[in-house]
This record gives structure tokens, sequence and C-alpha cells, in this order.
């Protein structure tokens, strides 16, 4: 079982029902939600992306503060805190962190002139909703059932406090991360004469290394059917960042193993050769830029009363990396 959405930016695999799914159900929104079984508990697997929620809050992503509000945030941060017996105020900075890997993720998706994206292990995030009202983006996310059928009710309540009509490209569907079949079907919708962009926000982190290869073979595969295209991932994990975190992030970090029972980047790389060597075999080239670099502006920063020196600490190790396929070698004679 891996989570949905990481709470712990250093850097959810989602259970469902190993069969062909089923027939898309209708709801009111107009947004597809497939049927199956789920195996993974909901509960467990609702609270690291309801931490994820609280920390945006803070910022002025979009619907951010509502979401959180929504789904019970604070709750289930405040639940945390007392149960593993943190010191909140040593982890605000946690909030130009996600603002940081939210906002570079959106801003790479511009840069890229992405106009069909494919979001894994989505959360309560609602970019999908933020980038779709402006635009013709097609967007079509992912994730577990029990979250599916939470933000299908928080997209419902959303478009009615602000106005907006449901969105035929906009699209939230079940989908197991490992089975390439589930991708495909989810993938359906998009047009095979233009590139894709798959990204994922908050999930490798969870991964183990095998898992993060099937992951990798998986999103490979599905990029092979469309005329080129991108993988954001702004979470691979190093293993010698990893041992110099200070100890509030590792209380966390212990304490979010504790909930979900994954043991966090437990696919860590040793180091940017070893990743790009494991991305290189499998059919991946790959470009690595600072968050900090791709992130416009930080609202965080002056609301939680934070120094502007915490954004230059971040700049090294708040990565994000883009990978495109390598290209095939052609062959043939005259």
């Amino acid at each position: 079982m891996v989570p949905t959405g990481s709470p712990v930016p250093t850097s959810g695999h989602i259970e469902a029902s190993r069969g062909a799914p089923e027939t898309p159900l209708e709801c009111p929104c107009r947004v597809s939600v497939y049927a199956h079984a789920v195996t993974a508990d909901p509960a467990r697997i609702s609270v690291t992306a309801k931490v994820s929620a609280y920390y945006r809050k803070f910022s002025d992503i979009a619907f951010a503060a509502e979401v959180a509000t929504l789904i019970g945030a604070d709750e289930a941060f405040a639940e945390i805190v007392r149960d593993h017996a943190l010191e909140p105020d040593k982890l605000t900075f946690y909030a130009p962190m996600f603002e940081a890997r939210y906002k570079s993720i959106t801003q790479l998706i511009g840069e890229c002139g992405a106009t069909q994206v494919l979001e894994l292990a989505s959360g309560y995030s609602l970019r999908g909703l933020d980038l779709t009202r402006s635009s013709s983006l097609h967007y079509v996310e992912t994730d577990l059932r029990d979250v599916v059928a939470t933000k299908l009710e928080l997209l419902e309540d959303l478009r009615q406090r602000h106005d907006l009509a449901p969105h035929p490209l906009h699209v939230v569907t079940v989908a197991d991360v490992l089975d390439i079949d589930q991708l495909r079907i989810a993938a359906a919708g998009f047009d095979r004469g233009r590139p894709l962009m798959v990204l994922c926000e908050g999930l490798v982190g969870y991964l183990t290394r095998e898992e993060t290869g099937r992951l990798t073979r998986n999103v490979h595969g599905l990029l092979s059917e469309f005329p080129g295209g991108w993988w954001i991932v702004p979470d691979f994990a190093f293993k010698t960042d990893i041992r110099d975190l200070p100890p509030e992030r590792i209380r966390l970090r212990e304490a979010i193993t504790g909930v979900t029972q994954r043991q966090l980047d437990a696919s860590a790389f040793e180091d940017g050769d070893d990743l790009a060597a494991f991305l290189h075999r499998i059919g991946f080239d790959m470009q690595v830029s600072s968050q900090v670099d791709k992130t416009q502006s930080f609202s965080t920063i002056p609301v939680l009363d934070l120094s502007p020196a915490v954004i230059e600490r971040m700049r090294p190790v708040l990565r994000v990396w883009v990978m495109s396929l390598v290209p095939r070698i052609q062959t043939g004679g005259s």
C-alpha cells in the first residue's frame, strides 16, 4: 500500500483491483471515475494528502485554503502532531517547500507547452481545476478510489462556490500507477497525435526501488505511444541528502512512516549519476532544475513571517526533473 501525496518533499502506488477497469460512472460534475475494488486502507492513505493540503493552505495557490478547510487538513495535521509529540513551530519551513514544489511543476507545464497532462496520485491538489478553467488544456488525474470520491465532491463544491461550469477536458479517474493497462485506460482520451506530459508530485518518495522501476517503465511505455512528451518528478531522493536532514525533519518523516507503514525514500539513489544511469537504462534522458528557480513568487514567506534566507537554503536541495524519451536510432539502407 502506498499513500497519495507526500508531506515530506525531499524528493500513492495505488492499490486497486488488477482486473480491467469497469465502465466510467457518470457524476453530476461530469468528471469520470472508474469503479474499482480498492484494497488499501483509505484512512491511512488519505492522511498524507491532507498534510500536503495543510501546508499548501498558507500559500496563494488557487483553491488551497478552501480545500484544506473542506477536507479537515488542520485536524489531520493536529492529530499527527499530538500523537508523535512534534513541534509545529519548527516545521513551518515545509510551507514554502510545498509551495515551490507545486508552483515549479505548474511553471514547467507552461514552459514545455504541454496541451495534455496525466497527473498520477494527484491527492487533493486542484491544479487540474485551476489550469483547465481558462485554457483548452486536457487534464486527467488519477488516485485511490476514496481520494477520488472525496475529490469529486470537492470539485462539485468549488465549482458551485466559484460559478465554474464543468470542463469536459478535466477528468478524474482511479488507476494503479504500477499497472500499465490501467494507465493506458486513464490516457485513452488523449490525442495520440500530440505529445503527452505525465507528472507525479509526492509519489516516488513512497515507492521501493523495485516499484520505482515499474513506474518508470510504465511511464516510458505510455509516452512511447505518443509523438514525444515529458515526465516531471520533483521528489527523487539522494542518500546524501537524507543523511544530512535536521532532527525536526527526521521526526516528521518518522511520524509519516508510522501513519502510512511505508518507509519514506526507500528508493533513494546514491547521487545524481546513479539516478541518471537508472533512467537511461530504461530509456529516459533527464534535465534537472531547482524548484526555487522555477517558482516566480513565494507567498508563504510573508504569511508565516519566515526569513527570505529559507529560500536560498532550499535552492540546492529542492530539485525538479524533466525526463524525455531517449531518441530512437534510425537505421536502414538507401
